[in-house]
């Protein structure tokens, strides 16, 4: 029997794994893989990637930009599976019009961004990075003994309570922080369970110390936090950034960590990746960048690519994805076989 072409999106940097992929799927598809870049394609590139898919029946995605034209051209798609929980590069309403499933791997790095996450706080508020750059670079000891802050008994605030942000507010409360949280609709059932405290975003904004922001990028979130919100946050307040880039407003951050309205911030993404050299943002002494690696862990690499494959695995059989994001696409096939 003939196995069916499954092609998955690679970088160096971006890697997947893909022996638990083969470990899928070998029996049943024919696996090949394709280097793409993270930025959007150009029309020549693009091209390339449509002549990869011609006979293409799943497309697994780590990187990549997947546009209207390329999802219109692969005539035999069946299913788009995202490696991760974002789905912002994958034009979904193109998808679903053709009748494509889109699936994505909700939670599947809950604990790894949420360590990250808190492993940012503490670097922002020990100056952990400075430090090291210090003794490193200029052999200095006691002058790199920066006086920190300790995240005992601060107030962090989480906007999006998902499966991000609850494992956020789980370890946040190892040490002893008191977490306050906003989302659009609110979990009366996990304040009790994690003794959290639901507020309107204003007014979390203004009674917190951290701000630790996990919701996807949608046009609700775009530049969800940007001047009007900073002008409400407190001077010794941090911002952490490893949702989105595109949810902060960078030119109103840069603009309040410059006139010292806001005390730092940590960033795991950023508006354009990879970011520029002239990107103010890179000189600022109170941020912390990291290079969008909140969900690199080996744990977390597995689960997803083993997450992501069962469901184009379901697909290849005749069966329903798990993860579907794009559940339209249930009614028009419903509605085509007059169900």
């Amino acid at each position: 029997m003939q196995k069916s072409r499954v092609l998955v999106t690679v970088t160096e940097d971006y890697p997947v794994d893909i022996q638990t992929v083969n470990e899928v799927l070998s029996e049943i598809a024919d696996i090949h893989t394709v280097a793409l870049p993270h930025r959007a394609l150009t029309a020549e590139e693009e091209s390339d990637l449509i002549e990869e898919m011609k006979d293409v029946i799943a497309l697994f995605v780590r990187p990549g930009i997947i546009t209207e034209r390329t999802i219109n051209a692969a005539k035999k798609l069946r299913i788009i599976a995202v490696h991760g929980a974002g789905v912002d590069q994958i034009d979904v309403k193109a998808a679903t019009k053709k009748g494509i499933f889109v699936t994505n791997v909700p939670g599947g790095n809950a604990e790894a961004v949420a360590e990250l996450t808190m492993g940012l706080m503490l670097s922002l508020v020990r100056r952990i990075p400075f430090a090291v750059k210090q003794v490193r670079e200029k052999g200095q000891w006691g002058e790199a003994r920066f006086l920190g802050t300790e995240l005992r008994g601060k107030t962090l605030g989480i906007i999006g309570l998902g499966y991000v942000g609850t494992a956020v507010a789980k370890m946040a409360r190892g040490f002893d922080m008191k977490i306050l949280y906003y989302k659009r609709k609110r979990k009366p059932e996990l304040e009790k369970i994690l003794d959290i405290e639901y507020k309107d975003l204003n007014t979390l904004l203004q009674e917190s110390d951290f701000i630790s922001i996990h919701v996807p990028l949608t046009d609700e979130t775009y530049h969800m936090l940007s001047e009007q919100q900073f002008k409400l946050m407190r001077k010794t307040a941090f911002l952490v950034n490893t949702s989105r880039g595109k949810v902060v407003d960078e030119a109103a951050l840069y603009k309040a960590l410059k006139e010292n309205r806001i005390a730092g911030a940590a960033l795991d993404v950023l508006e354009k990746e990879p970011p520029t050299s002239s990107n103010p943002l890179l000189q600022q002494h109170n941020v912390v960048i990291t290079p969008h690696m909140a969900g690199s862990t080996r744990e977390c690499l597995q689960t997803i690519a083993k997450t992501a494959a069962e469901d184009i695995a379901a697909v290849l059989r005749g069966e329903l994805p798990k993860n579907l994001v794009n559940v339209e696409v249930l009614r028009m096939k419903q509605a085509s076989l007059g169900r």
